[in-house]
C-alpha cells in the first residue's frame, strides 16, 4: 500500500517549524513523524538491539531476590520431602570466610573430586579474576588446587573470592573480603565435600555438573548456572545454617523452567527438584508433578519473563 506524499511547509504562520530525524517539531516540542513505516521499524530495531547490548546482566540469583512472592513462596517447602543423612562427624561452629565462599569451595572441590579438571570446576572465579585484573593471582591459586590438603582447600577458598566479580559484576567485587582460611574452616570445607560426594552417590548418577540454560534466558534472566543434574533430578547445593527459604525453592523452580525452555534435552527427564545442605547433611526434594500449574505459569510469566506461561 502506498501513501500519498505530504508536503511539509517550510514555515507555518505564527510558529517555527524544525525538522529532526524525520520528525517535524513545533515550538512546544511536540510534532509528528514523517518517516515511512519501514524507516520507523528499522529505527525501533536498532534501538532495541542497542538497549539489549547495554542492559545489565541479571543472573538467576539476582532476579529471584527482587521478586515479591506469596507468603510461603511460589514453591512452599511444605511440598518437599525431607531426608536427614546424619553424618555422625560434627563440624566446627565457626568459619572465618563468608558463607557464600564456603559454599562455592565445597561445590567446586566436589567437582574436582569427581574428576572434573580444576580449571573447568573453577571457571567462574577465573573469569571474575580476569575482569578485575587479577588473573596472575588466580592462576597461582589454581595451581595449588591439587586435592584436599590444607594448602589446596585454602587456595580454593581464596580463589572463590573472585566469583562475585563474574556473577555480579566487577563493581560488586571487593579485594580483601576473603581472608586466608584457618584450620576450622579448612576442616569444615573438607568434611562438607565428603558429605556432598556421599549425597551424589545416593541420588546419582550425575549427568551434568554446572548446568546452564542456553536458549532459555530472557531479558529478565540473562545468565545463571546450577549445580547438579541427575538422570531424573535437578539439585541445588547449599551450606546455609538455616532451613531452605522461599528464595531457595524459587531458584529451583526457575532453573527447571529455564531448562525446559533451553536447547538442552537433558532437562526433559527431570522428575523432581531438590536441595542438599552439606552443613546439616539434609536433603529436600519435591516431585515436579506435585507443583501447581498456576505457580509454574506465574513464575514463567512474572519472574522469568516468558510471554506465555506454560
Amino acid at each position: 500500500m502506498s501513501f500519498p506524499a505530504i508536503a511539509v511547509p517550510a514555515r507555518i504562520p505564527g510558529c517555527m517549524v524544525r525538522k529532526r530525524g524525520g520528525m517535524v517539531i513545533g515550538p512546544d516540542g511536540c510534532g509528528f513523524d514523517m518517516r515511512s513505516p519501514s524507516e520507523m521499524e528499522a529505527d525501533d530495531a536498532r534501538r532495541e538491539a542497542d538497549e539489549a547490548a547495554h542492559a545489565p546482566r541479571m543472573a538467576v540469583t539476582s532476579r529471584i531476590r527482587r521478586v515479591a512472592q506469596p507468603p510461603d513462596g511460589y514453591l512452599p517447602l511444605s511440598l518437599f520431602d525431607e531426608v536427614r543423612l546424619a553424618d555422625p562427624v560434627p563440624l566446627y561452629a565457626f568459619e572465618d570466610v563468608p558463607a557464600d565462599v564456603t559454599g562455592l569451595a565445597v561445590d567446586y572441590l566436589s567437582r574436582v573430586a569427581r574428576g572434573v579438571p580444576a580449571r573447568d570446576a573453577f571457571r567462574v572465579p577465573l573469569a571474575g579474576a580476569r575482569l578485575v585484573g587479577r588473573s596472575a593471582d588466580a592462576e597461582r591459586l589454581l595451581a595449588m588446587v591439587d586435592g584436599f590438603s590444607d594448602r589446596s582447600v585454602r587456595a580454593a577458598c581464596l580463589l572463590c573470592g573472585f566469583d562475585a566479580a563474574s556473577r555480579r559484576g566487577p563493581a560488586r567485587w571487593r579485594a580483601g573480603r576473603v581472608v586466608d582460611p584457618g584450620p576450622a574452616t579448612v576442616y569444615n570445607v573438607r568434611r562438607m565435600v565428603a558429605r556432598t560426594l556421599r549425597f551424589m552417590d545416593r541420588v546419582g548418577p550425575v549427568v551434568w555438573e554446572g548446568f546452564t540454560f542456553d536458549g532459555g534466558y530472557t531479558d529478565r534472566v540473562t545468565s545463571g548456572d546450577g549445580d547438579l543434574l541427575t538422570a531424573d533430578g535437578l539439585w541445588d547445593l547449599k551450606v546455609s545454617r538455616w532451613p531452605p527459604n522461599p528464595t531457595y525453592t524459587l531458584q529451583l523452580l526457575v532453573y527447571w523452567r529455564l531448562g525446559l525452555h533451553s536447547t538442552h534435552p537433558e532437562y526433559l527427564g527431570v522428575r523432581r527438584l531438590g536441595l542438599y545442605n552439606a552443613r546439616s547433611d539434609t536433603m529436600w526434594s519435591v516431585p515436579v508433578a506435585r507443583i501447581g500449574a498456576d505457580a509454574v505459569r506465574a513464575v514463567e510469566r512474572d519472574v522469568i519473563g516468558y510471554a506465555d506461561g506454560l
